[in-house]
C-alpha cells in the first residue's frame, strides 16, 4: 500500500469488509478503539484468522491492543476472540476505557501506524478507510495512547497466575 488512498463506506457490511481488509495488511501492530466490538466483525472466522496470523508473526509485545467502553459483549458473546486473547496474552491485551474516554465516540482501527479504518460516530455505519498516514490517523493514535494509559486492565485474555 505505497500509494495513499481513501475509501468511504455507508453500511456495517462495508465497514466490516474494510476492517478485515486492514487486518489482512497488518504485519506488526493493530490498535482498536470501540464501544464494544459488536459491529467490526472480529468474532468472525476471518477476523479471528487475521488476528491469529498477526499475533503469531509479530515480534512486538503490543501487537494487538483493544480499548473498549465496555467488555461485557466481548466476555459474553465472543468465545473465539476471548480464547485467542488468552492464547496470545503475551502480545495481545484489552483494556476498559476510563469515564473520560467513554465520551469519545469515533471507533477506529489503526494497523501498522499507516492503515486507518474509522466510523465517524459509534451509532452510525458511515466511515472511511485511509492509507495515507494523514493527520487524522496521527490524532487518533495519540488519543488512543492517552486513553490506553488511563484505561483499566481487563480480565479478558489475562493469563491466570497459577
Amino acid at each position: 500500500m505505497d500509494t495513499p488512498r481513501e475509501q468511504t463506506f455507508d453500511s456495517y457490511g462495508e465497514y466490516r469488509s474494510a476492517f478485515i481488509g486492514a487486518l489482512e495488511n497488518a504485519q506488526q501492530t493493530v490498535i482498536i478503539f470501540d464501544p464494544d466490538l459488536r459491529e467490526c466483525g472480529l468474532e468472525s472466522p476471518q477476523g479471528i484468522a487475521q488476528l491469529e496470523r498477526l499475533c503469531s508473526q509479530s515480534t512486538r509485545r503490543d501487537a494487538l491492543r483493544i480499548l473498549l467502553h465496555s467488555t461485557t459483549w466481548l466476555e459474553q458473546d465472543c468465545p473465539r476472540l476471548t480464547r485467542l486473547l488468552g492464547h496470545y496474552a503475551h502480545c495481545a491485551s484489552v483494556r476498559s476505557a476510563d469515564t473520560g474516554a467513554r465520551l469519545w465516540s469515533q471507533p477506529f482501527l489503526i494497523a501498522d501506524a499507516s492503515d486507518l479504518v474509522t466510523r465517524f460516530h459509534q451509532d452510525l455505519p458511515r466511515g472511511k478507510r485511509s492509507t495515507d498516514g494523514s493527520g487524522t490517523l496521527a490524532h487518533l493514535a495519540t488519543q488512543f495512547e492517552t486513553f490506553w494509559m488511563n484505561g483499566g486492565v481487563s480480565a479478558v485474555g489475562t493469563p491466570l497466575a497459577l
